[in-house]
């Protein structure tokens, strides 16, 4: 079977996620990193070279038009390595993979989606001899292709789907600055709203800010990222915010782990 030629130069990980389905499916940027962490120091012995991460970017959106994607398509040669977790994290556009993989042929790119295929290679660089058993091994180059595209598409149709469900559902009204159902959040208070949904008018809470909670917050998300403890981080929280005083180390936990409005 055809494959990548032994020569590595550069390691690259490629990850994508979009709020949508992030809080749907808990596709986090972290899981992505990790999965393809672990693949590369398995195969390769060796860590990832560089990351290339669009936040918050859709998949319909064109590789060339995402700005880490495009930055990753500027600095990849012969040689190289890309490393996704699965094919719509790449894209949702057959049509988009269509054009994208006869590029990473000829730039001499071996591609894997180590979620989906393991350490079998997706794409791999084409070479000049298409002579001999070479005409065999290209139907596997084909094979690989229709593969992809099949992939590409189902995805493409799942996107649809996605976005049917939550275009007037919870996630977009979280993404709007809605409450979304419980308690409201520390940091917030809820103003009730009317707002136009179709030809009807419904009550909504819109969640605002309350700038001396939001102060607290980031004393916390602070002390957090230092390495303290909840009790530590409580104990900062009180001596150095008034009217917090005595801020038990319990709510504390129950910010840091909270779920805010369905969004990670």
């Amino acid at each position: 079977m055809s494959g990548p030629i032994k020569q590595i130069n550069n390691v690259y990980g490629y990850c994508r996620v979009s709020t949508v389905e992030q809080a749907q499916n808990g596709i986090s940027l972290q899981t992505q990193q990790d999965l393809i962490s672990s693949f590369i120091k398995e195969k390769y012995s060796r860590e990832v070279d560089e990351w290339f991460i669009d936040d918050g970017v859709s998949g319909t959106v064109p590789i060339l038009e995402r700005n880490r994607c495009r930055d990753m398509t500027d600095v990849i040669d012969r040689h190289d390595v890309i490393v996704a977790t699965r094919i719509d994290r790449l894209s949702r556009s057959a049509a988009d993979m269509l054009k994208t993989i006869p590029f990473l042929e000829e730039t001499g790119i071996t591609l894997y989606l180590c979620e989906q295929f393991g350490d079998m290679p997706v794409v791999y660089p084409k070479t000049k001899d298409c002579g001999g058993l070479r005409s065999k091994f290209d139907m596997n180059e084909m094979v690989n292709k229709i593969m992809l595209l099949v992939l590409s598409a189902v995805a493409e149709i799942e996107h649809g789907s996605t976005v049917d469900k939550f275009k007037e559902g919870k996630i977009a009204w979280a993404e709007r600055g809605y409450a979304i159902g419980g308690s409201v959040p520390f940091g917030y208070e809820g103003v009730e709203e009317k707002v136009k949904t179709g030809n009807r008018l419904k009550r909504r809470m819109k969640l605002v800010e309350v700038p001396e909670e939001q102060a607290v917050l980031k004393t916390i998300r602070a002390c957090r990222k230092r390495g303290l403890g909840i009790k530590r981080i409580a104990k900062q929280v009180s001596s150095t915010h008034a009217g917090f005083e005595g801020f038990h180390y319990a709510k504390v936990r129950k910010i840091l782990e909270r779920k805010f409005q369905g969004l990670t």
